[in-house]
């Protein structure tokens, strides 16, 4: 599996930049640290994007390296330092938009303007100690293959897409919903399980309170599905496990989803709970602005 990685590309303002837009290229200084860890990286990998954008610094997307090569020779777009950074990687950008630049097509600096980013102070707090020094460098981490943990990354893009999809206009899918769940879940402080297995099926979300024991809540999003087959599932979890049953639906199908639990699921009523997905973004949200001041703070 090819390891994943966070690039600092610096500022969406500074020269160099202007690589990164056009031909998707990045470069890295030729030191020892520096080519112990671009030697890590291999085509297919993910790259988190950090650079500072309207003033704050912060993880702005993700993008997927297509190549990974050495070049000595000079690069047109690196003012001053043509060929001071030969240790070279080619990216295509995945997130906000799935795009591959070219200087036919280059990549739109304004497409970064809607997204809500992973400040810096949250990225190191979740295990980035590279972001906690007070200069930026030209400057690659890379997860996994003998850098940092690669649950460190899935924090990170997990966290990343998750406030992106709560704050992305229009109703959020089925999955952003789940992605939202898992987040809220790991804030929680929670063990979370996507796709929890239950006698051949499968339950969207489940938390527990330790890695071991069996779930003390679990999930179902019903966005246009069947929502008495979804109650059934979550009924079932509180037949095995007596677990928290909670549906997560639309607005217009709340009081549908109350009387079958106050009528065909009369016995097992009080285990269960029926949120809208705008009270689970609105729960993400304010559970996130928590966070953001805890870190700002210093205090996590």
């Amino acid at each position: 599996m090819a390891a994943s990685c966070l690039i600092n590309l610096l500022s969406s303002s500074h020269p160099h930049f202007r690589s990164f837009l056009v031909e998707g290229l990045w470069g890295f200084p030729d030191n020892k640290v520096n080519r112990r860890r671009w030697s890590l990286l291999e085509p297919g990998g993910e790259a988190l994007l950090y650079f500072e954008h309207k003033g704050v610094k912060g993880v702005w997307g993700l993008a997927r390296i297509v190549d990974v090569f050495e070049r000595r020779g000079p690069v047109g777009y690196w003012v001053g330092r043509p060929s001071g950074f030969p240790l070279q990687v080619r990216l295509e950008l995945e997130a906000p938009v799935r795009h591959k630049p070219s200087p036919g097509s280059p990549i739109d600096p304004s497409w970064f303007d809607g997204v809500t980013p992973l400040r810096r102070e949250e990225a190191a707090a979740l295990g980035v100690k590279l972001l906690r020094s007070r200069a930026d460098r030209w400057s690659l981490a890379v997860f996994g293959a003998g850098g940092y943990s690669i649950e460190v990354f899935e924090r990170l893009k997990g966290e990343f897409a998750v406030r992106n999809a709560a704050a992305k206009p229009g109703a959020p899918t089925h999955e952003d919903v789940k992605r939202i769940l898992e987040e809220v879940g790991r804030m929680q402080g929670r063990y979370v399980t996507v796709e929890e297995p239950i006698d051949g099926k499968r339950l969207d979300v489940a938390w527990r309170r330790i890695q071991r024991a069996v779930p003390y809540a679990v999930f179902e999003v019903c966005i246009g599905g069947d929502l008495y087959a979804d109650l059934m599932k979550l009924k079932h979890a509180v037949d095995l496990w007596n677990s928290i049953a909670v549906l997560v639906t639309t607005r217009d199908r709340v009081e549908e989803a109350r009387k079958w639990v106050e009528g065909a699921l009369h016995e097992v009523a009080q285990n269960f709970r029926i949120l809208t997905v705008e009270e689970v973004v609105e729960l993400y949200k304010r559970k996130r602005g928590y966070k953001e001041l805890e870190a700002k703070l210093g205090l996590i």
